[in-house]
């Protein structure tokens, strides 16, 4: 029976691949941020790591899938940063509508580059913690933990570290997901893992793309697309990796894309464009004191740590992060608009046929294991 199972569920987990993003046009004030940026939640038949390779996953370990038995299956990636958490977007397991998703709507998948394998790398989630000043129409506080209900013991797994340095320009970054290698929307996501180089930047394109982004040691990590190598839907959630130590500590989470605004495609991969990650460092008050981690086991240079500048600094951002903003207050309408700007984009007959084959499956699978 558990055969049975898990090939129907690693059957119906690779038919649901058709869910698609929304162009966004360059964010000039706050309302046009709500109604014009570009999710990066949904991995389907649009979604890719572009001009990236595959990975050697002992190089990349800490990666972990996620799905979504609700929201027309949506999937995203995330990272384990204990045996029992893994870090990644709120956005990748959160509904307008209802709220951040239940822990049964959500599985996660790591210990293999292979998208879902079999079943035996696949983990329950206990519970879904979402920013609790988390925006939906403008992506502030985009970073969300969830928590397993078995600890992981494969040895394959490992834990990423938070990249606890002030980033530059010049910091060495790649991001990590499973979506698909083509521009063509047609294709399905990736089965193996993939990386891309990015390139952070500080350029005023910044602020243009995104009126919120003020730094790159901000809430938000900025960078610019080069040589068409980007991240795209379904990469969401996905680690931000310092490549400039062979432990691959995380600088970022994959959060949201600016489409510029003679772009004539919504592809992913248009050299000029910018794209926004979740820092992580920013949020290490919050983690810490969410997950009972200790400081010392979660960040990448614990000389760093002890200094008096990432104390203040630290001190500075936990405040900032918690911080409710009067601009979250007045955006309610314009998160309805992009709502349906979403849900007109999504899905065709053919992916919502797929997507209820693959939920219901999951739900079998699921409940069978609940009984046994």
């Amino acid at each position: 029976m558990n055969l049975i199972l898990g090939s129907l569920l690693l059957f119906s987990i690779l038919q649901a691949t058709h869910t698609y993003g929304v162009k966004a046009s360059k964010i000039a004030n706050t309302k046009q941020l709500s109604e014009n940026t570009k999710r990066i939640s949904k991995r389907g038949s649009s979604d890719r790591i572009l001009n990236g390779n595959e990975v050697e996953f002992s190089e990349y370990s800490s990666a972990a899938s996620l799905l979504s038995l609700l929201d027309n299956g949506t999937s995203c990636t995330g990272t384990f940063i204990s045996k029992d958490v893994v870090l990644t977007a709120a956005h990748c397991v959160y509904n307008t509508t209802t709220g951040p998703l239940s822990p049964g709507d959500v599985l996660v998948s790591g210990g293999t580059k292979s998208i879902l394998q079999n079943i035996t790398y696949i983990y329950k989630v206990e519970k879904v913690l979402v920013h609790s000043d988390y925006n939906s129409s403008k992506f502030s506080n985009d970073i969300a933990l969830l928590f397993l209900t078995n600890s992981t013991s494969d040895p394959s797994i490992s834990f990423a570290k938070i990249y606890n340095i002030p980033v530059s320009d010049e910091t060495p970054v790649e991001a990590a997901g499973w979506g698909s290698t083509t521009k063509d929307s047609s294709s399905g996501p990736s089965q193996v893992l993939m990386a891309v180089p990015i390139h952070i930047s500080s350029s005023e394109d910044c602020k243009e793309g995104n009126v919120l982004w003020e730094s790159n040691n901000g809430p938000t990590i900025c960078m610019m697309v080069q040589n068409e190598q980007d991240t795209c839907p379904g990469d969401s959630g996905g680690p931000l990796y310092f490549t400039g130590d062979s432990s691959k500590p995380i600088v970022g989470i994959t959060s949201f894309e600016a489409v510029s605004e003679d772009s004539s495609t919504n592809k992913c991969g248009n050299n000029g464009d910018t794209a926004y990650f979740t820092n992580a460092l920013y949020y290490i008050d919050w983690i810490l004191s969410n997950t009972q981690i200790d400081a010392e086991d979660l960040v990448f240079d614990k000389d760093y740590l002890n200094s008096p500048t990432s104390n203040s600094s630290s001190a500075s951002q936990s405040t900032s992060a918690s911080k409710p903003t009067s601009e979250i207050k007045t955006t309610s309408t314009s998160q309805s608009t992009f709502k349906s700007q979403s849900s007109t984009t999504n899905a065709s007959p053919s992916a919502t046929l797929s997507i209820n084959i693959y939920t219901t499956i999951c739900t079998i699978f699921l409940l069978y294991n609940f009984i046994a």
